[in-house]
């Protein structure tokens, strides 16, 4: 491991992986909380039509986002992750902040955009501050990216905890700093939140920072990254608007042919789904910058930690999917209430689901991992034909039900392209789905560690 990384230097790749799962989750764990609280907030003190202005406004916002950096976040963090990994420290340091500069040039030409709307709209002071929202957020996700490419887990969530507080915070005092108009004080704290994360990002990005700080990239200029933009770029940001539209095909499905009862029941569903499945999507964010760093200088450790994180999450998801299905009422309550219960049996077919992140968690790291954006790509256009076709028998034979086994059956489809692809392409990547019924040495040790048996 590179010495120069006081903060992983002295851990295992298990250990790490550990290390990002525990941070991710907690802040899982606090995002949902404030979450919850915020949004509480804002209904209160905003109109129903006052909170669709505002829903209109946030979603220019999003769509921004999305044109930051044009879906380039994974392959510039696998690829900095592999620079650092094979000891090219100047080659990881252009390639960050060229990735800085991306997405502050682009954000300084979207908020110019969104005050030019503003005063046409004669909205100047609310589109205004949607456009310093925007930019703002440039600003963290550079500083995210940073702590991503390098592994340092706990300031990444570091950073979403202080935004997820922030926010509520502000939201809480809101009648305490702000006595005009309530929807321009609510729009308000989304660039304040920004504001106080770029001073947290400040300080936990010292020691991220000083690894390429002393380092020259003067050998180094655009032209250099030609190469990336064409064989992996292109390909990432195609790669956005499929998965865009394979999230809104089942809605809008539904609503053209089962109605709105059927879509309620679904989404209900999928939103009480999502809830855990958050927790479950923290081993893939984890292990995304991991195994890039890792492939070419630990593969027999790597391999080991891969295998190891399918076979435990594979059998935490089957505990959570049994907890889910006997919960599953009751987390339907909580989420959305007696009146959508219709989507109760949904909710327990979607918990099949869980299991299988087991096995798909690993797939899209590797492939970042060999520089195959296109396949990526290919997975999801495939897989997106065969949801398509699915859902429009499924939605026809049994309405929202029918949407469900769509989705479980696509998802079982992609999970086999996957492994044919590793198999194909990174075969020493390739993890045995067998081994998770498989008691190794190391289960062994974990088991006895955890007993209090040993002391290591």
């Amino acid at each position: 491991m590179n010495g120069s990384r006081p903060e992983t230097g002295s851990l295992t790749i298990w250990q790490r992986i550990r290390q990002g799962v525990a941070a991710l989750s907690l802040d899982t764990v606090i995002g949902l909380v404030t979450g919850v609280l915020g949004a509480r907030l804002v209904f209160h003190y905003l109109s129903v039509a006052e909170y669709g202005r505002l829903a209109l406004y946030i979603s220019f916002y999003t769509t921004g986002t999305v044109l930051l950096d044009f879906g380039m976040v994974d392959v510039f963090t696998a690829e900095i992750a592999s620079a650092r990994g094979t000891s090219k420290p100047s080659w990881a340091g252009f390639l960050l902040s060229r990735y800085s500069l991306m997405v502050m040039s682009t954000a300084t030409v979207l908020l110019l955009v969104f005050v030019g709307v503003g005063a046409q709209r004669g909205e100047l002071w609310v589109w205004s501050i949607m456009g310093a929202y925007l930019w703002l957020t440039a600003v963290n996700l550079a500083a995210a990216a940073l702590f991503y490419s390098t592994t340092r887990y706990r300031r990444l969530a570091g950073q979403s905890i202080v935004r997820n507080v922030s926010r509520l915070l502000l939201r809480a005092t809101l009648p305490w700093w702000w006595t005009q108009q309530r929807l321009t004080g609510v729009a308000l704290t989304y660039p304040l939140t920004e504001l106080a994360v770029i001073l947290a990002s400040a300080y936990l990005a010292r020691g991220a920072w000083a690894e390429f700080r002393s380092k020259s990239a003067t050998t180094y200029s655009l032209r250099d990254l030609t190469p990336l933009f064409a064989r992996k770029g292109i390909y990432a940001t195609l790669t956005i608007p499929v998965k865009r539209f394979m999230a809104q095909l089942p809605v809008w499905l539904l609503k053209t042919m089962a109605g709105d009862v059927a879509l309620g029941a679904y989404a209900a569903a999928e939103e009480a789904y999502i809830l855990l499945f958050t927790f479950f999507g923290s081993v893939e964010t984890t292990l995304l910058p991991l195994v890039s760093e890792q492939a070419q200088i630990q593969l027999d450790r790597l391999r080991v930690a891969l295998r190891q994180a399918q076979k435990y999450t594979f059998w935490i998801g089957v505990l959570a999917t049994i907890a889910g299905v006997v919960g599953a009422r009751w987390l339907i309550l909580l989420i959305a209430g007696e009146k959508y219960i219709a989507a109760l049996p949904l909710l327990r077919l979607f918990l099949l689901l869980l299991p299988l992140n087991a096995f798909t968690q690993s797939q899209r790291p590797i492939l970042h991992a060999v520089g195959e954006q296109k396949w990526i790509l290919l997975i999801q256009v495939v897989s997106a034909v065969i949801g398509a076709i699915l859902l429009l028998i499924g939605i026809h034979v049994a309405q929202a039900t029918g949407a469900v086994w769509a989705v479980l059956i696509r998802s079982c489809a992609t999970l086999v392209m996957g492994y044919v692809a590793i198999r194909y392409l990174a075969p020493d990547l390739w993890i045995d789905p067998r081994g998770i019924v498989k008691i190794e040495e190391f289960d062994r040790k974990l088991w006895r560690v955890l007993t209090g048996r040993s002391r290591e």
